[in-house]
């Protein structure tokens, strides 16, 4: 069992698809700001350190309830005392196991939470779905079972539960502000990152008690697009046979040896080729956007709702 004396401090929640990411990419690249998840095993890697073990929740139509979730391997070797150590996994916000667990045993960490509009929030994520190798369902039939469930989010139904609970995510914004309190909280939208990134690292800085001019000046997002290549070769090096990993596990019997000569080899096989987005019917489009309307409101009027204290603008 691996122990981490100096856990994650400084936590990008989420939601997903809403600029945590891109914060990620920035500000691990400031001095006083360690990431333990760097390049393991992307670029960007998200850990969920805080949901390991029987999910109590289905994150993805891929992960149901009960499944056992191992965190990604964390990577403390170039740590060297850094203020802050930065996890990103944006389905914390959602875990109340998540929120307890930073309420009281990380009594010292900060909290960054990451919204936007909750119709656009549903088709990004939708759209990141459709990445996977076990996912791909059109828009269409995702909204006629929301409707066959009368738009009710059940723990036990995988399908849709994720899908009707990120772009949900008032209370749980407000929980997490009641329970952590307003200095240890605060609360960003997709639009202030992407119009302001210099200012919304200033800030944070601010809070963060760390110099904002070590921060980037770079602001370039490489977030993945479009859909996994259905080339045969990278289809195989996705998903290879069984064999493959008897042989791999005979000639090369340290695990270690293993990720390191074959990981970037399997990396090859997760190339993005660009694909037309998904057209929504404004009629769709209205259908969903009545159904998110309470948390539509809250994300256009968020000064209404929670502490101003709390909010980045």
């Amino acid at each position: 069992m691996q122990s981490i004396l100096t856990p994650p401090n400084l936590l990008l929640v989420g939601g997903p698809k809403c600029g945590t990411t891109s914060l990620l990419t920035w500000m691990r690249q400031h001095p006083d700001i360690y990431h333990p998840w760097y390049k393991i095993p992307i670029n960007a890697s998200e850990s969920g350190f805080l949901l390991g073990g029987v999910s109590d929740l289905p994150f993805s139509p891929t992960i149901p309830k009960g499944t056992l979730l191992l965190p990604n391997e964390v990577n403390m070797d170039k740590y060297k005392q850094e203020t802050w150590i930065i996890d990103k996994s944006p389905q914390h916000l959602y875990s109340m196991k998540a929120l307890d667990t930073v309420t009281n045993l990380l009594p010292n960490a900060k909290v960054i939470i990451t919204l936007r509009d909750p119709f656009d929030l549903l088709i990004s994520w939708h759209g990141e779905m459709n990445k996977a190798l076990n996912y791909n369902i059109p828009i269409e039939e995702l909204l006629q079972m929301m409707e066959e469930r009368e738009w009710r989010a059940n723990t036990d139904d995988s399908d849709i539960w994720p899908f009707l609970t990120y772009p949900q995510y008032s209370n749980f914004v407000k929980l997490w502000i009641d329970k952590l309190g307003e200095d240890r909280v605060r609360v960003i939208t997709l639009p202030t990152i992407a119009n302001n990134p210099a200012g919304v690292l200033q800030h944070l800085s601010n809070w963060l008690d760390i110099d904002h001019t070590k921060m980037p000046n770079d602001f370039t997002v490489k977030n993945v697009s479009g859909q996994l290549s259905k080339n045969p070769f990278r289809k195989i090096l996705r998903k290879p046979p069984s064999s493959f990993f008897i042989l791999a596990r005979v000639f090369l019997p340290s695990r270690p040896l293993r990720k390191m000569l074959l990981d970037p080899i399997r990396r090859l096989g997760w190339k993005y080729v660009p694909t037309p987005k998904s057209i929504i019917s404004p009629e769709i489009e209205n259908r969903i956007r009545m159904k998110f309307k309470k948390d539509i409101e809250f994300f256009q009027n968020i000064e209404e709702f929670i502490p101003l204290s709390t909010i980045i603008k």
